[in-house]
């Protein structure tokens, strides 16, 4: 069984150097597990990248393979989007955080995270 507790720690050893927050959430957008600042911060951001990831998948359909990750450098930021088993990993991290940084610790959490994520998937 899945500790949210255990998985919010994960998320945090990633909350560092410039990354503001790390975010888990369903593919409709509500919160799994987070870090950030506040509850109300992750709660923005997590409806942002949920309806990021929604319209942006929904145009990759038609590519093989579809979406699988998604950088964006927005004017207070940057954010990275992946998916992790069935679920969204989001960061979001200041404008001074390197693009390839921010990969890389989406690409750290989406391995660790995948298979006890995967086993509870179909729940």
């Amino acid at each position: 069984m899945l500790k949210p507790k255990l998985i919010s720690q994960v998320l945090q050893q990633a909350t560092t150097g410039g990354v503001k927050a790390t975010i888990l959430l369903n593919p409709e957008g509500s919160l799994l597990a987070f870090a950030a600042q506040s509850d109300r911060d992750a709660r923005i951001y997590a409806a942002i990248a949920s309806n990021i990831w929604t319209i942006y998948s929904k145009h990759c359909k038609a590519d093989v393979g579809g979406l699988s990750f998604l950088m964006l450098e927005c004017e207070e930021g940057k954010v990275a989007i992946t998916v992790v088993s069935t679920m969204i990993l989001c960061l979001v991290a200041r404008d001074d955080v390197e693009l390839g940084i921010l990969k890389a610790k989406s690409e750290a959490l989406t391995r660790h995270l995948e298979e006890p994520l995967s086993k509870v998937a179909g729940y």
